[in-house]
């Protein structure tokens, strides 16, 4: 084990090692005077791989070579693999209840680690509201003027997205605080950039349209707006149709539902590295009501959730084989009621061990789904958020300073 860490490593841990109580080897005898001995290195560092990353964090206040030690990429690395657990990132209405906070970093039980606060220097004034979570990754529109931050939970830093339409589409005189946006933000494997996909409502003189375009996140200056084809067919606005996989955005397609009709569910998709649109998938399922339907990830798979409001349940549809167009029926979920909004749905979150599923209810709870027995226990009651998911990153990554807050 001691070959494995690092020089830079070695020397702190023989700098804090004095700071923590000796372990002792044998028990005192009385005629040797001998005393208990100082940890050993490689011991040291297996016990703090074991120490929760909430303990770990409040341990950076000891002392500068503790905070440097614990904060180390390496140790995080190596801290991680031993943590697997994944956390949930929930965010705030930056102008609602919570107006200091931005988003939070909670346990699967419910409890709140990590509480990120929005820095007053961007904010002063102005009102918003995160419109995306992705990975590690927040995106958060400005209403004042219709702009967008992106706050990076891990690193804790904040920037501006440029202004305006895209050139490609500022012949349009249009405002873009006059337009509705659907916002997504996803990982390009391949590359391992991040791009931010937007799709407008635009309301013309002549007849209203949709525009695409799309923003990498490389970190340079000259960096703009681009604009793409958009959808042969409109998309649907509302974010609960809305999901990335693997670099792929999907979008419920909009459909005009009459009174007596029915009309099948489709699918589109954009492909972040492309940067176009692909086939029109056709989901297993008819239109009803928009309300009836939202789009989830399970294990990197596309989920169709089907609400069901007479036997107060949820299907959940798999995506088998894109190419194919296969779907597979393999869970139905008792809820706890039968009223569903889509600005509140039912949000599955990830499978856990035994195939057992995490989800966000339309009561506000997070439960377990165990499909062995088809029952949901409670784990807790968290209250409402506006996006919530995922979060992959380790705790030891997210910031200590300004614009974090550890919960006691």
């Amino acid at each position: 084990m001691g070959a494995r860490i690092s020089r830079h490593f070695l020397l702190l841990l023989s700098q804090i090692r004095h700071l923590l109580p000796p372990l002792p080897m044998a028990p005192p005898s009385p005629r040797s005077g001998a005393s208990v001995r100082p940890l050993p290195l490689d011991a040291l560092y297996e016990v703090l791989l074991r120490v929760s990353a909430r303990d770990l964090c409040r341990l950076r206040a000891v002392c500068r070579p503790w905070r440097a030690l614990l904060s180390d990429p390496h140790f995080i690395a190596a801290h991680a693999a031993c943590h697997p657990e994944p956390l949930i990132v929930a965010t705030h209405h930056t102008d609602g209840l919570a107006a200091g906070h931005i988003l939070d970093i909670m346990d699967l039980s419910g409890r709140v680690i990590k509480r990120v606060v929005k820095p007053e220097s961007l904010w002063a004034g102005r009102k918003g509201w995160a419109i995306t979570a992705h990975v590690n990754v927040v995106c958060v529109l400005m209403t004042n003027d219709m702009s967008y931050l992106l706050l990076n939970p891990a690193t804790g830093a904040v920037s501006a997205l440029p202004q305006g339409l895209a050139e490609e589409h500022s012949r349009r005189e249009q405002d873009i605080s006059d337009c509705r946006h659907l916002v997504a933000v996803g990982k390009v494997a391949s590359t391992g950039e991040y791009k931010v996909l937007r799709v407008l409502d635009v309301y013309p003189e002549s007849e209203w349209e949709q525009l695409c375009e799309v923003f990498t996140l490389d970190g340079s200056s000259h960096a703009r707006w681009r604009g793409k084809k958009a959808s042969p067919d409109s998309v649907d606005p509302f974010p609960s149709h809305r999901v990335t996989i693997n670099g792929i955005v999907y979008f419920v397609l909009r459909e005009i539902v009459m009174d007596q009709g029915v009309v099948p569910l489709r699918i589109a998709s954009f492909d972040l590295e492309t940067e176009e649109w692909r086939a029109i998938l056709r989901a297993p399922l008819d239109l009803l009501s928009i309300l009836h339907f939202s789009l989830a990830s399970l294990n990197g798979c596309l989920v169709v959730i089907h609400y069901i409001q007479q036997s107060s349940s949820m299907d959940l549809w798999f995506l088998m084989d894109f190419d194919k167009g296969l779907w597979a029926k393999k869970h139905s979920i008792p809820l706890k009621s039968g009223f569903f909004y889509d600005d509140f749905p039912v949000r599955t979150l990830l499978v856990l061990n035994g195939g057992r599923i995490l989800y966000y209810d339309e009561m506000k709870l997070l439960r377990i789904y165990d499909p062995k027995t088809c029952t949901s226990a409670n784990v807790a009651e968290i209250g409402p958020y506006c996006e919530i998911g995922v979060y992959t990153g380790n705790l030891l990554s997210l910031p200590d300073g300004a614009g974090a807050q550890l919960m006691r």
